[in-house]
């Protein structure tokens, strides 16, 4: 796109700095409201980097509710997960935990953000690609805007090339570690867990495969399990997403090589899944996620963080997606409150109502991963719960926060058990 005229001011009721699920679906229910919205995302086309591609059914059902039915769009339909553990299998469909049956997809990461950007842009979204917001406008201590710069621009031509934008309320919405919730001072809390994970494609004839491999208690260097997974999702189109995640709760995460162990994972995967190790398709890129609303503040008088800016990736099993849709939910219905009634203490409830459809469960996934970084402890909890279809299905809803309405089942049982120790608990 052609750069933005540097020499006025454009003016929108929200800027949304970033253009993945959170900022993309925050932006497109503001501008079906009736909001003015202006949305900046620094890149332009196709992601070069894998992600992880597997969205379980609660993403697929946040993003039914801005109106996108994913297997119509092209995503690939899978009937749930083969779960391993050594060489034992169990294989568990997808949770029926709310009122309907809803499958999960693979859909690789760049066409999701792709489609949610064109409907943003199709709800009357500005949407400005190829620019980064670097620098928040402050008036009188409350963010007012951002200056913007061409993400192509040389470090010589920065400030003649950046433009500013103004707004009444801004989301951030930059992804994690992000660099522009850390210019209006959020920090991540060092005693809460992460995920490091990796992963590539590469062609597979079982690529239109149902099912996902996910593959617990990988061995690290010594033979002890690690707190963590391997995956190979199949795309459909072709290729299979193969990856790893390393959750830092385990207890030696600084002595995990991720690319060495997405390199060893891949040997073991290959002849199942007929996997050439030598010709990836991709470039690994080994990756830091926050985990478990670790991020803190998510709020400020005028500004609200979302997604992975905000920490709040599922602690269970590092997945992003779904809480970042659900995060640019509660953040459109609160900024459309506060632009209706004109009165900005009504993002005051942001946090409230962020506790209240995840914060326990948050503390509950990250009590558990830290009990399970504990090599002998996980050795036990994968001996046992392998060779049990029930057991592994109830894993599964609880991992995925998928947890049935009736509350009668076993995983909702451990669930509510669990949720009652944490009143006793440390946050962290």
């Amino acid at each position: 796109m052609g750069r933005l005229a540097t020499d006025t001011t454009r003016h929108t009721d929200v800027l949304v700095v970033g253009g993945g699920p959170a900022g993309a679906s925050a932006a497109i229910r503001l501008a079906r409201a009736g909001h003015a919205v202006t949305l900046v995302e620094r890149r332009t086309g196709r992601s070069p980097f894998t992600r992880g591609d597997l969205l379980d059914p609660t993403a697929v059902r946040e993003l039914g509710d801005v109106g996108l039915a994913p297997v119509e769009l092209g995503a690939h339909p899978l009937l749930g997960l083969r779960m391993w553990a050594g060489d034992r299998s169990v294989a568990v469909r997808w949770p029926n935990g709310g009122s309907h049956h809803t499958p999960g997809v693979a859909w690789r990461r760049s066409d999701l953000n792709r489609v949610l950007l064109d409907t943003a842009t199709a709800a009357g979204v500005d949407v400005i690609l190829g620019y980064e917001a670097t620098t928040p406008i402050v008036e009188r201590g409350f963010v007012r805007g951002a200056v913007v710069v061409p993400t192509d621009a040389d470090a010589s031509d920065m400030a003649a090339d950046s433009a500013s934008i103004n707004c009444r309320f801004l989301v951030v919405a930059d992804g994690a570690n992000s660099r522009f919730g850390r210019g209006l001072g959020t920090t991540r809390d060092r005693q809460w867990p992460y995920a490091i994970s990796t992963s590539a494609y590469f062609d597979s004839e079982r690529s239109g495969d149902s099912w996902v491999d996910a593959v617990l208690g990988l061995p690290d260097r010594n033979g002890n399990p690690i707190t963590g997974h391997g995956w190979v999702a199949p795309v459909g189109d072709g290729t299979v997403n193969v990856g790893v995640t390393v959750l830092s709760t385990y207890r030696d995460v600084l002595g995990v090589n991720a690319l060495k162990l997405l390199d060893s994972f891949v040997d073991e995967v290959a002849a199942r899944w007929h996997v050439d190790p030598a010709s990836r398709l991709t470039d690994p890129v080994r990756r830091r996620t926050p985990l478990g609303g670790s991020v803190r503040p998510v709020m400020g008088p005028t500004f609200l963080v979302a997604g992975d800016a905000a920490g709040m990736a599922n602690p269970f099993n590092s997945h992003g997606v779904g809480a970042a849709l659900m995060t640019g939910r509660v953040t459109a219905e609160v900024l459309d409150e506060a632009l209706t009634v004109g009165n900005s203490t009504t993002l005051q409830r942001y946090p409230a109502r962020l506790d209240e459809e995840i914060g326990r469960y948050h503390k509950v996934g990250r009590l558990s991963m830290r009990f399970l970084g504990r090599p002998r402890l996980m050795r036990v909890a994968l001996r046992s719960g392998i060779r049990s279809e029930d057991a592994m299905g109830a894993a599964l809803r609880i991992a995925s926060n998928d947890l049935r309405d009736d509350g009668a089942g076993g995983a909702e049982r451990a669930y509510r058990m669990a949720r009652m120790m944490t009143r006793f608990a440390p946050s962290w």
